[in-house]
């Protein structure tokens, strides 16, 4: 735990010298004869863009009339330090304003040069016009944030309501998110991981000094890390992190770290020290052996098993992208990831009440074949569809055999056990003849035809960005679907959504553009950053050019033709 508590103070000692937006900007005003002045002192370490500085009197922009001070570069911006001084004269104020009152906005985007930038901030002052004489009101913000982003969208909405400045229920919000996440295939993988990590570690020692659950609040705080992590990063790049870890290498090397966990379940490896270093281990800390594998393993899990985005998340990396509010941003990722592995941790707290014996190594040879599982399940990214269903038949052959099919059966549960393994061996058995005679249907594996039903919709594939904006600009109705070869959630678009019939039926009408980002080329990002798209799946339905819905993650057929009918 002391761990975990240095981990946190660190992340408070970093940004313990970021200044609230009180003590940053402060926004005065004053009245001269010949002018109205706005004046902002800005705190230690504080700068404004200069581009980021807008002036409107009654919606008008007079931006442009304004005389500005001197600024100086940084970071290959024109900024400004300490302070900024903008004069509002009386002959510009005469030609602008009405009779009565009149309202003054100014908008201003200032960042620290401790790495942290502020969300873009609107002040108001009330001016009024009266004999010839103009008077101003003291600044005061909008109550009502400003909407920078494209609210037709899901994302855009939660982008803006990130704009809120609402913590608490920002946060709150984005654990929800994760709960809800938590009941879709995003997390499934996960859950045969930890369970294995558990089962090994747990072996042979007393629950209470090897505590199963906090094992998996460390698995989960690392994914969740991850997550957020990644998200920031991919929000300034404008691409998908998890893209570019579906790479065949690194999925080929992550595949065979799944084969050494396996073999170590099987007692075939042992991942050990010498005895003498592990008898100093166990004298010092037998509690903390072993934790820091399992955060390494929570953190590329969540990167190369689980890659899922969601509205939730794309949302956020929106608003960062924008805003460049990575602290803000990072944190609601992390919040609504850590949402998504509450089932991790009641699987924690379920194996915690286990008590070893003679039975856990069944539990960990069943593991053992989860683990190669996942490997072929990570590899089916890379490899054709029948050699996997080839190798997911003999893994189940294998399967049965370990787990005792041709044991005696003398009691009530080893008959139901060999029952359900004869199952799991027959349906092993057509596995491996549908993959050697090219069938491709994991539900259907003897149907060896080689034609695809559902194959009814006409998809073009284009990557090159100015190809898709020329089809965007020829054709009454287009719609863009962002894939990928690693993408789960496109699979399952494919194989439930677009082979409804009443799907099939309402977007005939759209020219259909399949946008393959597999590569994470610099073709697949600049198309992306573009699009505002940081990972598949990703649909826009455009008409007349311009962008009428966009939808990430996935959408069942129902969902989607309400959206696509409202």
């Amino acid at each position: 735990m002391r761990f975990i508590i240095i981990l946190l103070l660190n992340f408070c000692i970093s940004f313990a010298s970021i200044l609230s937006l009180s003590d940053a900007f402060q926004v005065d005003s004053k009245k001269y004869d010949s002018s109205i002045i706005i004046d902002v002192k800005l705190g230690q370490d504080i700068y404004l863009y200069a581009n980021k500085i807008k002036l409107h009197i009654n919606d008008k922009d007079i931006t442009s009339f304004l005389n500005f001070p001197p600024s100086v570069e940084e970071n290959n911006e024109k900024v400004y330090f300490k302070e900024l001084n903008l004069a509002l004269p009386n002959l510009l104020l005469e030609h602008y304003a009405k009779k009565n009152l009149n309202q003054i906005k100014f908008e201003f985007q200032g960042c620290s040069k401790q790495g942290l930038c502020y969300n873009p901030q609107i002040w108001y002052l009330d001016l009024t016009h009266q004999n010839n004489q103009f008077s101003v009101s003291k600044p005061y913000k909008q109550i009502k944030p400003k909407k920078d982003f494209n609210s037709q969208s899901e994302e855009g909405m939660i982008a803006n309501f990130l704009a809120t400045n609402n913590l608490f229920w920002i946060l709150l919000s984005f654990f929800g998110y994760g709960i809800l996440l938590s009941l879709t295939p995003c997390i499934l993988p996960m859950i045969p991981i930890l369970s294995s990590l558990l089962i090994a570690k747990s072996e042979g020692k007393n629950s209470k000094k090897h505590s199963s659950f906090f094992l998996s609040f460390i698995y989960v705080f690392f994914m969740s890390l991850a997550y957020a992590i990644a998200g920031v990063i991919a929000s300034f790049l404008g691409a998908s992190v998890q893209g570019i870890l579906q790479k065949p290498n690194v999925l080929i090397i992550f595949a065979l770290i799944f084969v050494l966990f396996a073999l170590a379940m099987f007692d075939v490896l042992r991942f050990e020290m010498p005895l003498k270093f592990q008898n100093f281990i166990h004298k010092k800390s037998d509690n903390k052996k072993g934790i820091i594998g399992i955060a390494i393993m929570g953190f590329l899990s969540a990167l190369i098993v689980g890659p899922c985005v969601a509205a939730p998340l794309a949302g956020a990396l929106i608003y960062i992208a924008n805003t460049k509010d990575a602290l803000l941003g990072g944190s609601a990722l992390f919040i609504m990831s850590f949402g998504m592995g509450i089932p991790l941790l009641f699987i924690g707290l379920g194996l915690g009440f286990l008590k070893p014996g003679a039975w856990m190594e069944k539990i960990k040879v069943f593991f053992g074949f989860i683990m190669l599982a996942m490997a072929i399940w990570i590899l089916s990214r890379i490899v054709k569809t029948h050699y996997i269903l080839t190798a997911f038949g003999i893994l189940g052959v294998f399967f049965s055999v370990f787990m005792g099919i041709f044991e005696k059966a003398f009691d009530t549960f080893t008959k139901i056990k060999k029952s359900i393994l004869i199952l799991v061996l027959g349906y092993s058995l057509c596995l491996f003849l549908g993959g050697l005679f090219g069938a491709k249907d994991f539900l259907n594996p003897l149907n060896f035809s080689t034609k695809q039903e559902n194959q009814t919709l006409n998809y073009h594939f284009i990557n090159n960005l100015d190809q898709i904006n020329q089809e965007i600009k020829n054709n009454q109705a287009l719609m863009l679907d962002f894939t990928a070869s690693w993408c789960e959630n496109c699979k399952l678009l494919d194989e439930l959504t677009f082979s409804d019939q009443r799907v099939i039926d309402q977007v005939k009408k759209y020219k259909l553009i399949k946008v393959d980002v597999s590569q994470n080329n610099s073709e697949d990002i600049k198309t992306m950053k573009q699009f505002n798209v940081f990972g598949p799946p990703v649909l826009i339905f455009f008409e007349n050019g311009k962008e009428k819905l966009k939808i990430t993650g996935f959408i069942n057929a129902d969902d989607l033709l309400k959206k696509l009918k409202s």
